[in-house]
């Protein structure tokens, strides 16, 4: 890939960093569509992940960051190194 032409896609961390951060405090399958600009497809994929590994939780329509993901994103925002991936 041309250095030039950066890819404007989004890395898989930074769509999990994303969903997590919205679901912070809950947030409706919808409005969290659309906070983290995911269609349907990429929505299932990465919410079956997040709760598979115990860091997202659903009530129905509502989605929850867990403590533990909570955590995570603690260590995401703390970490340099990840930082510069995330914001690259």
């Amino acid at each position: 890939m041309n250095s030039a032409f950066p890819s404007k896609r989004r890395e898989n961390l930074a769509i999990s960093v994303a969903i997590l951060k919205a679901a912070r405090h809950g947030i409706r399958k919808t409005g969290l569509i659309r906070s983290v600009s995911l269609n349907y497809g990429q929505f299932i994929r990465y919410t079956t992940l997040l709760k598979a590994c115990g860091f997202i939780v659903e009530d129905e329509t509502f989605y929850e960051t867990t403590e533990k993901g909570l955590e995570l994103l603690k260590e995401f925002e703390s970490s340099p190194m990840i930082q510069s991936v995330l914001t690259a």
